[in-house]
């Protein structure tokens, strides 16, 4: 096959594992959230439940989570949500204001550098501990000070002195420097849910493990339920926990039920048997069979998560000119059209378009694989150059089989590397040498707060390490900077102007990664299951305590 520009015709070859699908089956979605449809008399009814437990809601998930310890999970929260609670919650669907959880009530002095904090009366955790001030200092002491954890979430240095218990419900935060969205960082995902201090004093194996050993399979928090049972790799079981300080009086479920399920047609099958309520992300050709179907509902929103391929800058892809080589390389239009089938949403930069400061327009550079093919040769990559592209399973390898097939084209093998989910994070996250590791890999990654240095430092800060999320190694002198001026600031005009000229460089001129996809939040749910919005910070986590099934 010829090297070509992009034509209407689109690419010029055959999936080896998904057949492309008709363009006209390609509807773009609409930002809904969850239909406000009402069950009514009249209204198909979701698949018969057959003997489940009605009471019991079963999701299926494509990924386990094996480690339960919130100190260091740096998977998916999903498993962290039933069990934990963080200081604050983001409002609904708003990224820019926080509501009560653990804490009623806050406030800072007024450059923001100092947070108090008034704790709810009665919170236990489940191990019959009290939930006050002192164990959320320890709480968060052990979160900041846990060798192999999520230390630079706080960025807080000496917990010891900065973290002031005022009284037992009132706990205060002495920051040192203003930062005026706190209450929103204490309401992520990451590093920010209060296990019990007792129960990892208690079962700690040292000060390399500090109780993470027990914790990642014996979760103690303050949330709606507790940990009933987990088997890693199948399924995991919550049940409610009768001290919950909220109580059980509304319609709620009394136990959840993840299942892992790492094939998405079988997740749709288990869903149309009624053997399961609500499923995360299918694969798109089994998503778009619930477009139409009454028995289920469709949450479609958009998210802050980007799929992208990250390019290891410190090996073979070292010059910024391979590297806009290969984003030339890669068809969006195609792709988002023809392959996501309209469940996705084009990137516009490295950046999710949601993000403070981003502003509109795009930054992706055109399909052109004659351009591609310059830029190669001007970067030393001859034709015949082998590069490796790693993925785990079940995520990432019809792109990576996309790109592999455009790259042929103009002479570049490259060689897919499928790990099993454990695997990849330990590559991806490795600090082996540049001769080891892939020149690629395929992720997704979301930030803890909408605000861009949230985003930005671990992937892409100079400064910041593979543990941190900087996979490729990337540096670039300009980038950092920008960056680091980024940090605690808000997002005025001068501060959005900084995040623009820092996504051009990442996206364009010194490119860090190959942006593929926006993800859309897509819960395909029963049409008998009442849920909330769900909030595009919150990826791929739902509010269980908050649904219920009607009738």
């Amino acid at each position: 096959m010829t090297s070509t520009k992009r034509s209407g015709n689109g690419p010029q070859f055959t999936m080896p594992r998904r057949q492309f699908l008709a363009a006209s089956s390609a509807l773009a979605m609409a930002a809904t959230g969850w239909s406000t449809r009402v069950f009514a008399a009249g209204e198909t009814a979701a698949p018969a439940l057959g003997a489940r437990d009605p009471n019991a809601l079963v999701v299926l998930v494509d990924a386990s989570v094996e480690n339960l310890d919130p100190a260091t999970n740096i998977e998916w929260a999903y498993g962290l949500r039933p069990v934990y609670e963080t200081l604050t919650v983001l409002d609904g669907t708003e990224t820019l204001k926080a509501s009560p959880a653990l804490a009623t009530r806050w406030e800072s002095n007024a450059d923001g550098s100092s947070w108090t904090f008034t704790l709810a009366d009665g919170v236990m955790f489940h191990d019959g501990t009290v939930c006050d001030a002192a164990a959320v200092k320890k709480a968060v002491t052990r979160l900041i000070t846990h060798p192999w954890g999520l230390t630079a979430t706080w960025r807080i240095d000496d917990p010891e002195t900065q973290i002031t218990v005022v009284d037992p419900q009132t706990i205060r935060f002495d920051l040192g420097v203003a930062r005026p969205f706190f209450d929103l960082q204490v309401a992520s995902q990451y590093g920010f849910w209060m296990a019990s201090p007792i129960a990892a004093e208690e079962n700690s194996l040292g000060e390399d493990d500090m109780g993470s050993d027990y914790l990642q399979a014996n979760p103690v928090g303050s949330g709606p339920y507790v940990l009933e049972s987990l088997n890693p790799g199948q399924d995991a079981t919550f049940a409610k926990s009768e001290t919950y300080r909220k109580g059980w009086d509304r319609p709620h479920f009394s136990r959840v039920i993840t299942k892992t399920i790492p094939v998405s047609a079988t997740r749709r099958q288990l869903l149309e048997n009624g053997e399961a309520d609500v499923s995360l992300a299918m694969e798109p050709e089994d998503a778009v069979r619930f477009r139409e179907d009454d028995r289920f509902v469709f949450g479609d929103s958009p998210t802050f998560t980007v799929q992208f391929i990250s390019f290891a800058a410190d090996g073979r892809l070292a010059d910024p000119r391979a590297r806009r080589a290969i984003c030339h390389a890669f068809d969006h239009d195609t792709y988002i059209e023809q392959v996501t089938l309209g469940t996705a949403d084009k990137p516009t930069s490295v950046f999710p378009s949601l993000l403070q400061g981003v502003g509109s327009g795009s930054r992706l550079m055109p399909f052109d694989l004659d351009r591609a093919r310059q830029l190669l040769d001007e970067a030393g990559i001859a034709q015949g150059t082998e590069l490796t592209l790693a993925y785990y399973s079940g995520f990432g390898d019809v792109e990576a089989q996309l790109l592999q097939a455009w790259l042929a084209e103009i002479g570049i093998e490259l060689v897919l590397q499928e790990m099993s989910f454990s695997a990849f994070i330990d590559a991806f996250f490795g600090d082996g040498p540049p001769e080891s590791r892939p020149d690629m890999f395929y992720f997704s990654w979301w930030p803890n707060v909408n605000h861009p240095y949230s985003f930005a430092w671990g992937l892409f800060s100079g400064d910041a390490t593979t543990a941190d999320g900087n996979s490729g190694r990337y540096a670039n002198d300009e980038a950092t900077a920008l960056i680091d001026e980024l940090e605690f600031q808000p997002i005025d005009e001068a501060n959005a102007a900084k995040v623009q000229r820092l996504a051009e460089i990442l996206t364009v001129e010194d490119p860090a990664w190959l942006p593929i996809q926006q993800e859309r939040t897509q819960f395909i749910m029963r049409n008998d299951i009442v849920a909330p919005d769900n909030n595009p910070i919150y990826v791929a986590t739902l509010d269980f305590y908050n649904m219920h099934r009607k009738g």
